[in-house]
Protein backbone atom coordinates (compact mmCIF):
# COMPACT_ATOMS: atom_id res chain seq x y z
CA UNK A 1 0.00 0.00 0.00
CA UNK A 2 1.27 3.48 -0.81
CA UNK A 3 2.61 5.59 2.04
CA UNK A 4 1.53 9.22 1.90
CA UNK A 5 3.62 12.09 3.01
CA UNK A 6 2.34 15.66 3.21
CA UNK A 7 4.77 18.42 2.57
CA UNK A 8 3.87 22.12 2.48
CA UNK A 9 5.58 24.07 -0.22
CA UNK A 10 6.00 27.81 0.12
CA UNK A 11 4.96 29.59 -3.03
CA UNK A 12 4.59 33.22 -3.84
CA UNK A 13 1.60 35.03 -2.21
CA UNK A 14 -0.49 34.90 -5.31
CA UNK A 15 0.16 31.17 -5.85
CA UNK A 16 -0.07 29.68 -2.33
CA UNK A 17 -1.45 26.14 -2.55
CA UNK A 18 -1.68 23.13 -0.33
CA UNK A 19 0.38 20.36 -1.99
CA UNK A 20 0.11 16.75 -1.02
CA UNK A 21 2.99 14.50 -2.04
CA UNK A 22 1.90 10.92 -2.16
CA UNK A 23 4.65 8.37 -2.14
CA UNK A 24 3.94 5.28 -4.15
CA UNK A 25 5.97 2.14 -4.77
CA UNK A 26 6.40 3.04 -8.39
CA UNK A 27 7.08 6.71 -7.74
CA UNK A 28 5.28 9.69 -6.21
CA UNK A 29 2.28 11.90 -7.11
CA UNK A 30 1.65 15.53 -6.24
CA UNK A 31 -1.98 16.85 -5.62
CA UNK A 32 -2.99 20.50 -5.03
CA UNK A 33 -6.31 21.25 -2.96
CA UNK A 34 -8.33 24.47 -3.16
CA UNK A 35 -8.43 26.75 -0.10
CA UNK A 36 -11.23 25.66 2.41
CA UNK A 37 -12.19 29.27 3.31
CA UNK A 38 -13.64 29.76 -0.14
CA UNK A 39 -16.02 26.84 0.24
CA UNK A 40 -17.06 27.90 3.78
CA UNK A 41 -17.94 31.37 2.59
CA UNK A 42 -20.05 30.01 -0.21
CA UNK A 43 -21.90 27.69 2.19
CA UNK A 44 -22.67 30.48 4.67
CA UNK A 45 -23.93 32.71 1.91
CA UNK A 46 -26.20 29.96 0.65
CA UNK A 47 -27.66 29.39 4.11
CA UNK A 48 -28.32 33.11 4.57
CA UNK A 49 -30.18 33.23 1.28
CA UNK A 50 -32.31 30.18 2.11
CA UNK A 51 -33.32 31.20 5.64
CA UNK A 52 -33.72 34.83 4.67
CA UNK A 53 -36.16 33.80 2.02
CA UNK A 54 -38.15 31.67 4.46
CA UNK A 55 -38.38 34.39 7.12
CA UNK A 56 -39.17 37.02 4.55
CA UNK A 57 -42.01 34.95 3.16
CA UNK A 58 -43.49 34.40 6.64
CA UNK A 59 -43.25 38.09 7.43
CA UNK A 60 -44.97 38.90 4.14
CA UNK A 61 -47.78 36.41 4.86
CA UNK A 62 -48.28 37.75 8.44
CA UNK A 63 -48.47 41.32 7.19
CA UNK A 64 -51.09 40.42 4.62
CA UNK A 65 -53.16 38.46 7.21
CA UNK A 66 -53.03 41.37 9.66
CA UNK A 67 -54.13 43.76 6.91
CA UNK A 68 -57.00 41.45 6.02
CA UNK A 69 -58.13 41.17 9.65
CA UNK A 70 -57.87 44.92 10.14
CA UNK A 71 -60.01 45.58 7.11
CA UNK A 72 -62.61 42.88 7.97
CA UNK A 73 -65.48 43.35 10.48
CA UNK A 74 -65.76 41.05 13.50
CA UNK A 75 -68.62 38.52 13.33
CA UNK A 76 -71.92 39.55 14.94
CA UNK A 77 -72.75 38.39 18.48
CA UNK A 78 -76.10 36.83 19.38
CA UNK A 79 -77.66 38.47 22.46
CA UNK A 80 -81.03 38.91 24.12
CA UNK A 81 -82.43 42.35 24.74
CA UNK A 82 -85.39 44.12 26.29
CA UNK A 83 -86.78 47.62 26.54
CA UNK A 84 -86.42 49.68 29.70
CA UNK A 85 -89.91 49.97 31.21
CA UNK A 86 -91.58 52.20 33.76
CA UNK A 87 -93.08 50.17 36.62
CA UNK A 88 -95.24 51.15 39.57
CA UNK A 89 -93.48 50.28 42.80
CA UNK A 90 -94.91 50.82 46.24
CA UNK A 91 -92.13 52.26 48.38
CA UNK A 92 -91.29 50.31 51.50
CA UNK A 93 -89.08 50.58 54.55
CA UNK A 94 -87.03 47.36 54.84
CA UNK A 95 -86.02 45.75 58.12
CA UNK A 96 -85.18 42.40 59.69
CA UNK A 97 -87.81 41.11 62.10
CA UNK A 98 -87.98 38.40 64.75
CA UNK A 99 -91.19 36.51 65.50
CA UNK A 100 -92.62 36.44 68.98
CA UNK A 101 -95.71 34.67 70.29
CA UNK A 102 -98.68 36.82 71.25
CA UNK A 103 -98.81 34.64 74.34
CA UNK A 104 -96.06 32.25 75.26
CA UNK A 105 -94.86 30.69 78.49
CA UNK A 106 -92.59 27.92 79.70
CA UNK A 107 -94.80 25.91 82.04
CA UNK A 108 -93.23 25.20 85.45
CA UNK A 109 -94.35 23.82 88.78
CA UNK A 110 -95.06 26.30 91.58
CA UNK A 111 -94.67 23.65 94.30
CA UNK A 112 -92.50 20.63 94.86
CA UNK A 113 -93.80 17.14 94.29
CA UNK A 114 -93.50 13.88 92.43
CA UNK A 115 -95.19 13.61 89.00
CA UNK A 116 -98.25 11.41 89.35
CA UNK A 117 -99.93 11.72 85.92
CA UNK A 118 -99.15 13.35 82.56
CA UNK A 119 -102.21 14.39 80.57
CA UNK A 120 -100.66 15.67 77.30
CA UNK A 121 -98.49 14.66 74.36
CA UNK A 122 -95.67 16.70 72.87
CA UNK A 123 -96.68 19.08 70.11
CA UNK A 124 -100.45 18.91 70.69
CA UNK A 125 -102.91 21.77 70.92
CA UNK A 126 -104.62 22.35 74.24
CA UNK A 127 -107.47 24.53 75.38
CA UNK A 128 -107.38 26.93 78.26
CA UNK A 129 -107.83 25.04 81.54
CA UNK A 130 -106.79 21.61 80.23
CA UNK A 131 -104.84 19.56 82.78
CA UNK A 132 -101.20 19.04 81.82
CA UNK A 133 -99.76 17.13 84.81
CA UNK A 134 -100.67 16.31 88.40
CA UNK A 135 -98.28 15.93 91.32
CA UNK A 136 -98.65 13.50 94.22
CA UNK A 137 -100.85 15.25 96.81
CA UNK A 138 -101.71 12.34 99.13
CA UNK A 139 -100.06 13.95 102.16
CA UNK A 140 -101.71 17.29 101.41
CA UNK A 141 -105.15 15.68 101.15
CA UNK A 142 -104.62 13.91 104.48
CA UNK A 143 -103.74 17.21 106.08
CA UNK A 144 -106.86 18.71 104.52
CA UNK A 145 -109.03 16.00 106.12
CA UNK A 146 -107.46 16.76 109.51
CA UNK A 147 -108.23 20.43 109.10
CA UNK A 148 -111.83 19.65 108.19
CA UNK A 149 -112.12 17.67 111.43
CA UNK A 150 -110.77 20.62 113.38
CA UNK A 151 -113.22 22.83 111.54
CA UNK A 152 -116.14 20.72 112.79
CA UNK A 153 -114.80 20.90 116.31
CA UNK A 154 -114.34 24.66 116.08
CA UNK A 155 -117.84 25.07 114.63
CA UNK A 156 -119.35 23.15 117.55
CA UNK A 157 -117.34 25.20 120.07
CA UNK A 158 -118.49 28.41 118.42
CA UNK A 159 -122.16 27.33 118.57
CA UNK A 160 -121.79 26.46 122.22
CA UNK A 161 -120.24 29.82 123.08
CA UNK A 162 -123.00 31.64 121.21
CA UNK A 163 -125.65 29.77 123.23
CA UNK A 164 -123.88 30.59 126.48
CA UNK A 165 -123.49 34.22 125.49
CA UNK A 166 -127.20 34.47 124.72
CA UNK A 167 -128.00 33.23 128.22
CA UNK A 168 -125.37 35.55 129.73
CA UNK A 169 -123.40 32.58 131.02
CA UNK A 170 -120.28 33.13 128.81
CA UNK A 171 -118.53 36.39 128.22
CA UNK A 172 -118.27 38.17 124.87
CA UNK A 173 -114.50 37.61 124.93
CA UNK A 174 -114.97 33.85 125.02
CA UNK A 175 -117.37 34.09 122.07
CA UNK A 176 -114.91 36.19 120.10
CA UNK A 177 -112.12 33.72 120.78
CA UNK A 178 -114.23 30.81 119.57
CA UNK A 179 -115.15 32.75 116.41
CA UNK A 180 -111.51 33.57 115.69
CA UNK A 181 -110.51 29.95 116.18
CA UNK A 182 -113.19 28.83 113.72
CA UNK A 183 -112.12 31.37 111.09
CA UNK A 184 -108.46 30.42 111.53
CA UNK A 185 -109.30 26.79 110.82
CA UNK A 186 -111.23 27.83 107.71
CA UNK A 187 -108.25 29.87 106.49
CA UNK A 188 -105.96 26.88 107.00
CA UNK A 189 -108.38 24.74 104.99
CA UNK A 190 -108.38 27.26 102.13
CA UNK A 191 -104.57 27.42 102.17
CA UNK A 192 -104.29 23.65 102.14
CA UNK A 193 -106.79 23.39 99.29
CA UNK A 194 -104.78 25.95 97.30
CA UNK A 195 -101.65 23.89 97.89
CA UNK A 196 -103.45 20.83 96.52
CA UNK A 197 -104.75 22.81 93.54
CA UNK A 198 -101.22 23.94 92.66
CA UNK A 199 -100.24 20.30 92.25
CA UNK A 200 -102.53 20.22 89.22
CA UNK A 201 -100.89 22.18 86.39
CA UNK A 202 -103.39 23.58 83.86
CA UNK A 203 -102.94 25.35 80.51
CA UNK A 204 -103.35 29.09 81.15
CA UNK A 205 -104.48 29.77 77.57
CA UNK A 206 -105.24 27.98 74.31
CA UNK A 207 -102.10 27.18 72.35
CA UNK A 208 -99.64 24.61 71.07
CA UNK A 209 -97.41 22.61 73.39
CA UNK A 210 -93.74 21.93 72.81
CA UNK A 211 -91.66 18.95 73.88
CA UNK A 212 -92.48 17.20 77.16
CA UNK A 213 -89.62 17.64 79.63
CA UNK A 214 -90.88 15.49 82.55
CA UNK A 215 -91.68 11.84 83.19
CA UNK A 216 -94.01 10.05 85.57
CA UNK A 217 -92.37 9.54 88.93
CA UNK A 218 -89.93 12.42 88.48
CA UNK A 219 -89.55 14.77 91.42
CA UNK A 220 -90.05 18.43 90.54
CA UNK A 221 -88.81 21.38 92.50
CA UNK A 222 -90.48 24.79 92.22
CA UNK A 223 -89.51 26.38 88.88
CA UNK A 224 -88.60 23.16 87.06
CA UNK A 225 -89.65 23.25 83.37
CA UNK A 226 -92.51 21.01 82.25
CA UNK A 227 -93.32 22.08 78.68
CA UNK A 228 -93.49 25.26 76.62
CA UNK A 229 -96.90 26.60 75.56
CA UNK A 230 -97.17 29.08 72.67
CA UNK A 231 -100.12 30.80 71.08
CA UNK A 232 -99.27 30.88 67.36
CA UNK A 233 -102.29 32.57 65.81
CA UNK A 234 -101.84 35.47 65.40
CA UNK A 235 -98.16 36.15 66.00
CA UNK A 236 -96.00 39.21 66.66
CA UNK A 237 -92.98 40.37 64.66
CA UNK A 238 -90.55 42.78 66.34
CA UNK A 239 -88.19 44.92 64.25
CA UNK A 240 -86.30 48.21 64.26
CA UNK A 241 -85.95 51.16 61.88
CA UNK A 242 -83.49 54.09 61.77
CA UNK A 243 -84.67 57.22 63.55
CA UNK A 244 -85.09 59.21 60.31
CA UNK A 245 -88.04 56.99 59.39
CA UNK A 246 -89.95 57.76 62.59
CA UNK A 247 -92.24 60.38 60.92
CA UNK A 248 -93.16 57.89 58.17
CA UNK A 249 -94.70 55.16 60.33
CA UNK A 250 -97.76 54.98 62.54
CA UNK A 251 -99.95 52.39 64.19
CA UNK A 252 -102.21 50.28 61.94
CA UNK A 253 -99.81 50.79 59.00
CA UNK A 254 -99.58 47.73 56.78
CA UNK A 255 -96.50 45.49 56.80
CA UNK A 256 -95.38 42.49 54.77
CA UNK A 257 -93.26 39.66 56.18
CA UNK A 258 -91.27 37.18 54.07
CA UNK A 259 -89.38 34.24 55.53
CA UNK A 260 -87.11 32.00 53.45
CA UNK A 261 -88.72 28.86 54.90
CA UNK A 262 -91.92 29.67 52.99
CA UNK A 263 -90.92 31.93 50.06
CA UNK A 264 -94.24 31.32 48.31
CA UNK A 265 -96.18 32.77 51.28
CA UNK A 266 -96.57 36.51 51.77
CA UNK A 267 -97.61 37.15 55.37
CA UNK A 268 -99.31 40.47 55.99
CA UNK A 269 -100.24 42.37 59.10
CA UNK A 270 -100.21 45.82 60.71
CA UNK A 271 -98.19 47.78 63.23
CA UNK A 272 -99.67 47.56 66.74
CA UNK A 273 -97.03 49.39 68.80
CA UNK A 274 -94.17 51.85 68.32
CA UNK A 275 -91.61 52.26 71.06
CA UNK A 276 -91.55 55.95 72.08
CA UNK A 277 -87.83 55.72 72.91
CA UNK A 278 -84.97 55.75 70.37
CA UNK A 279 -82.02 53.55 71.24
CA UNK A 280 -79.12 55.86 72.08
CA UNK A 281 -76.55 53.32 70.85
CA UNK A 282 -77.98 52.29 67.47
CA UNK A 283 -80.22 55.35 66.87
CA UNK A 284 -83.01 52.94 65.95
CA UNK A 285 -86.54 52.75 67.28
CA UNK A 286 -88.39 49.48 67.80
CA UNK A 287 -91.79 48.48 66.44
CA UNK A 288 -94.14 45.54 66.81
CA UNK A 289 -96.57 44.28 64.17
CA UNK A 290 -99.13 41.51 64.34
CA UNK A 291 -99.34 38.96 61.51
CA UNK A 292 -102.04 36.54 60.48
CA UNK A 293 -100.86 32.96 60.98
CA UNK A 294 -103.91 30.82 60.39
CA UNK A 295 -101.88 27.82 59.18
CA UNK A 296 -99.45 28.23 62.09
CA UNK A 297 -96.45 28.18 59.72
CA UNK A 298 -94.66 30.96 61.56
CA UNK A 299 -93.03 30.07 64.87
CA UNK A 300 -91.60 32.22 67.66
CA UNK A 301 -87.87 32.82 67.26
CA UNK A 302 -87.87 32.75 63.44
CA UNK A 303 -86.60 35.81 61.56
CA UNK A 304 -87.32 37.23 58.14
CA UNK A 305 -87.62 40.36 55.99
CA UNK A 306 -90.11 43.00 57.05
CA UNK A 307 -91.35 45.67 54.63
CA UNK A 308 -93.38 48.58 55.99
CA UNK A 309 -95.66 49.70 53.17
CA UNK A 310 -95.75 53.45 52.62
CA UNK A 311 -99.03 54.88 51.30
CA UNK A 312 -97.79 56.50 48.06
CA UNK A 313 -96.64 54.60 44.97
CA UNK A 314 -93.67 55.49 42.76
CA UNK A 315 -93.14 55.25 38.99
CA UNK A 316 -89.63 53.89 38.46
CA UNK A 317 -87.60 52.87 35.41
CA UNK A 318 -86.59 49.22 35.71
CA UNK A 319 -84.34 46.69 33.99
CA UNK A 320 -83.56 43.04 34.68
CA UNK A 321 -80.58 42.69 36.99
CA UNK A 322 -78.78 40.62 34.32
CA UNK A 323 -78.56 43.73 32.12
CA UNK A 324 -76.23 45.49 34.55
CA UNK A 325 -72.48 44.99 34.32
CA UNK A 326 -71.06 45.77 37.74
CA UNK A 327 -67.51 47.15 37.88
CA UNK A 328 -65.45 48.98 40.52
CA UNK A 329 -65.28 52.03 38.27
CA UNK A 330 -69.04 52.13 37.65
CA UNK A 331 -72.08 50.12 36.58
CA UNK A 332 -72.92 50.02 32.88
CA UNK A 333 -75.26 48.56 30.27
CA UNK A 334 -75.07 47.96 26.52
CA UNK A 335 -77.68 49.87 24.51
CA UNK A 336 -78.76 48.51 21.13
CA UNK A 337 -78.52 51.21 18.45
CA UNK A 338 -79.70 51.20 14.78
CA UNK A 339 -77.20 50.13 12.07
CA UNK A 340 -74.69 52.85 11.09
CA UNK A 341 -75.52 52.46 7.37
CA UNK A 342 -78.69 51.98 5.31
CA UNK A 343 -77.94 48.53 3.90
CA UNK A 344 -80.86 46.13 3.98
CA UNK A 345 -78.73 43.45 5.62
CA UNK A 346 -77.09 45.79 8.14
CA UNK A 347 -77.20 44.71 11.78
CA UNK A 348 -77.71 46.91 14.86
CA UNK A 349 -74.70 47.77 17.01
CA UNK A 350 -74.20 48.26 20.73
CA UNK A 351 -72.76 51.10 22.75
CA UNK A 352 -71.79 51.03 26.42
CA UNK A 353 -73.29 53.64 28.76
CA UNK A 354 -72.81 54.06 32.50
CA UNK A 355 -75.89 53.99 34.71
CA UNK A 356 -76.85 54.85 38.28
CA UNK A 357 -78.87 52.12 39.96
CA UNK A 358 -81.29 52.33 42.86
CA UNK A 359 -83.44 49.89 44.79
CA UNK A 360 -83.57 46.22 43.84
CA UNK A 361 -86.73 44.13 43.95
CA UNK A 362 -86.61 40.48 42.98
CA UNK A 363 -85.09 40.21 39.49
CA UNK A 364 -85.49 43.92 38.75
CA UNK A 365 -83.32 46.92 39.53
CA UNK A 366 -84.27 50.59 39.51
CA UNK A 367 -82.39 52.79 37.00
CA UNK A 368 -82.00 56.34 38.24
CA UNK A 369 -79.86 57.74 35.39
CA UNK A 370 -78.22 56.66 32.14
CA UNK A 371 -81.15 54.97 30.40
CA UNK A 372 -84.49 56.27 29.19
CA UNK A 373 -87.82 54.48 28.87
CA UNK A 374 -88.01 52.53 25.62
CA UNK A 375 -84.26 52.09 25.19
CA UNK A 376 -83.30 48.61 24.02
CA UNK A 377 -80.82 47.11 26.48
CA UNK A 378 -78.83 43.88 26.19
CA UNK A 379 -79.83 41.43 28.95
CA UNK A 380 -77.59 38.45 28.11
CA UNK A 381 -74.35 37.93 26.15
CA UNK A 382 -72.45 41.04 27.33
CA UNK A 383 -69.15 39.20 27.84
CA UNK A 384 -68.50 39.08 24.09
CA UNK A 385 -69.46 42.68 23.40
CA UNK A 386 -67.27 45.67 22.69
CA UNK A 387 -68.09 49.21 21.66
CA UNK A 388 -69.69 49.08 18.21
CA UNK A 389 -70.09 45.29 18.04
CA UNK A 390 -72.80 44.15 15.63
CA UNK A 391 -75.47 42.03 17.32
CA UNK A 392 -78.25 39.62 16.43
CA UNK A 393 -81.23 39.87 18.79
CA UNK A 394 -82.56 36.45 19.82
CA UNK A 395 -85.15 36.52 22.63
CA UNK A 396 -86.02 32.85 22.44
CA UNK A 397 -84.64 32.50 25.95
CA UNK A 398 -84.62 35.61 28.13
CA UNK A 399 -83.59 36.20 31.76
CA UNK A 400 -86.37 36.49 34.32
CA UNK A 401 -87.57 39.95 35.27
CA UNK A 402 -90.03 39.49 38.13
CA UNK A 403 -90.13 42.00 41.01
CA UNK A 404 -91.47 39.25 43.30
CA UNK A 405 -90.00 35.94 42.14
CA UNK A 406 -90.85 32.66 43.82
CA UNK A 407 -88.03 30.45 44.99
CA UNK A 408 -88.51 26.82 43.97
CA UNK A 409 -86.75 24.20 46.08
CA UNK A 410 -85.65 21.23 44.01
Amino acid sequence: MAAARVRFVTLPENRRRRVVHVGLRNGSAKLELPHMAKYMSLMVLALILVFGGIFGWKAFVSTKVAEALANSEPPPVTVSATEAEVASWQPTLPAIGTLRAVQGVDMTSEVAGRVETIEFESGTRVQQGDVLITLDASIDRAELRRLHAEEELARAALARQRHLAETNVASEAALDEALAQFKSIQAQIASQQAQIDKKIVNAPFTGTLGLRLVDIGEYLSPGDDIVTLQKLEPIYVDFALPQQFLPLVEEDQRVRFIVENYPENDFTGSIVAINPKVDSTTRNFHLRAILQNGERLLRPGMFGDVAVLLPEREQVLTLPQTAITYNPYGDSVFLVRPPPDDRADALPVVTRVFVKTGETRGDQVEIIAGVEAGDAVVTAGQLKLREGTRVIIDNTITPTSDPSPEVVNR
